[in-house]
Parts: structure tokens; C-alpha cells; sequence
């Protein structure tokens, strides 16, 4: 139970990280592939300048990144995250997670209000998130879309998603994983 809530609200989350950015857009998928792909919408216009992300290479990151981090078979850890999703900051929290579950999300100092549903992640969900971000922004016509990850373990570092849409001023979100530490 408490998983299929992380994992729904990990892709609404997601998906808020895209606000704005045209839900009702169809996504189809190539036959015989769950992977989706792009359906720009006639008369969509991205930002003068834009490049579309290399879908591709983000998709081998993220493989190579949760290869590290299995590699490193790291189960009680902690970090600080921090989000934003325009035009909401959500306050930053120390999580901690102890045999492979979030034990405690704690607000850091300073810091008032209600984390996000995020914030109550353990990177295997951090990791999830990247992936349905992916592949919900790859059937977008004008998507922006960043992910990092910790060279050593693998661990996910930053997700920045938005949309480059011209006439466009929202429809973006970013969250930080910082001051990883094992337990």
C-alpha cells in the first residue's frame, strides 16, 4: 500500500514538475516498444534557439546510474532535498532511509511547510521518477529535461523538466539531492 502511494505520488510529482506542460497531448508508442515517442502538436512553436534532449543518452544515464547504485548495494543512507516546482518551493528536508525504506523526513532549519511527495523518496523512487519524467517529456514537442547523478554510487543528484514551448511561462520544476551520506 504504502509503496503504490510513493509510486503515485512519485509520478504526479513528476508530471507537476512539467506543470503546464499540455496533459492532453496524445502519447502513442512505437509497436512492439513500451518506450514513447515524440507527437509535437501542429502549430506547437518551441523557444527560438531550442534543442530537444537527447533521449537516448538520458535514458543510458539513467541505466548506468542505477547500475552504480545496485552495484554499491547501499541501503541505509540520508540526504538533504530541496524542490521547486513553479511557482511553488517547497521546503527543504533532511530524508533518511534505513534497510531500503524512508524511516523520517525531517524539515531542515529554518524551513517551514509541508514537504512534497517527493521528499519522501528513497532513491530507487528518486530513480523511478527520472524515468516516468523521461518518458512522459520524450511525447512532448518542446521538452526540457536534465538529470544527474553521483559519479561514484549512482545516486541521483538533480532532475530539472520543464517545457520550452514558446508564449510559454511556466511549466517547469527542478529538485537537488545534496549532502548524501551513508549510515
Amino acid at each position: 500500500m504504502i509503496r503504490s502511494v510513493l509510486i503515485r505520488s512519485g509520478l504526479l510529482a513528476a508530471l507537476a514538475l512539467s506543470l503546464g506542460a499540455c496533459m492532453n497531448r496524445p502519447m502513442s508508442t512505437n509497436s512492439g516498444s513500451a518506450e514513447p515517442t515524440a507527437q509535437p502538436q501542429p502549430g506547437a512553436a518551441c523557444v527560438e534557439g531550442y534543442t530537444r534532449p537527447d533521449f537516448a543518452r538520458l535514458n543510458a544515464d539513467l541505466s548506468a546510474a542505477r547500475t552504480r547504485w545496485q552495484a554499491a548495494a547501499i541501503s541505509n543512507y540520508a540526504y538533504d532535498f530541496a524542490q521547486y516546482a513553479l511557482p511553488v518551493r517547497f521546503p527543504a528536508v533532511r530524508v533518511t532511509v534505513s534497510g531500503g525504506a524512508v524511516q523520517s523526513v525531517a524539515l531542515k532549519a529554518g524551513e517551514e511547510g509541508e514537504p512534497s511527495a517527493q521528499a519522501r523518496a528513497t532513491v530507487g523512487d528518486l530513480f523511478q521518477n527520472i524515468a516516468d519524467a523521461l518518458a512522459y517529456q520524450q511525447a512532448q514537442p518542446c521538452p526540457a529535461v536534465e538529470a544527474e547523478y553521483d559519479a561514484q554510487d549512482g545516486h541521483p543528484t538533480r532532475l530539472y523538466s520543464g517545457i520550452k514551448e514558446a508564449n510559454s511561462a511556466d511549466g517547469e520544476g527542478e529538485w537537488n539531492v545534496t549532502g548524501f551520506a551513508r549510515r
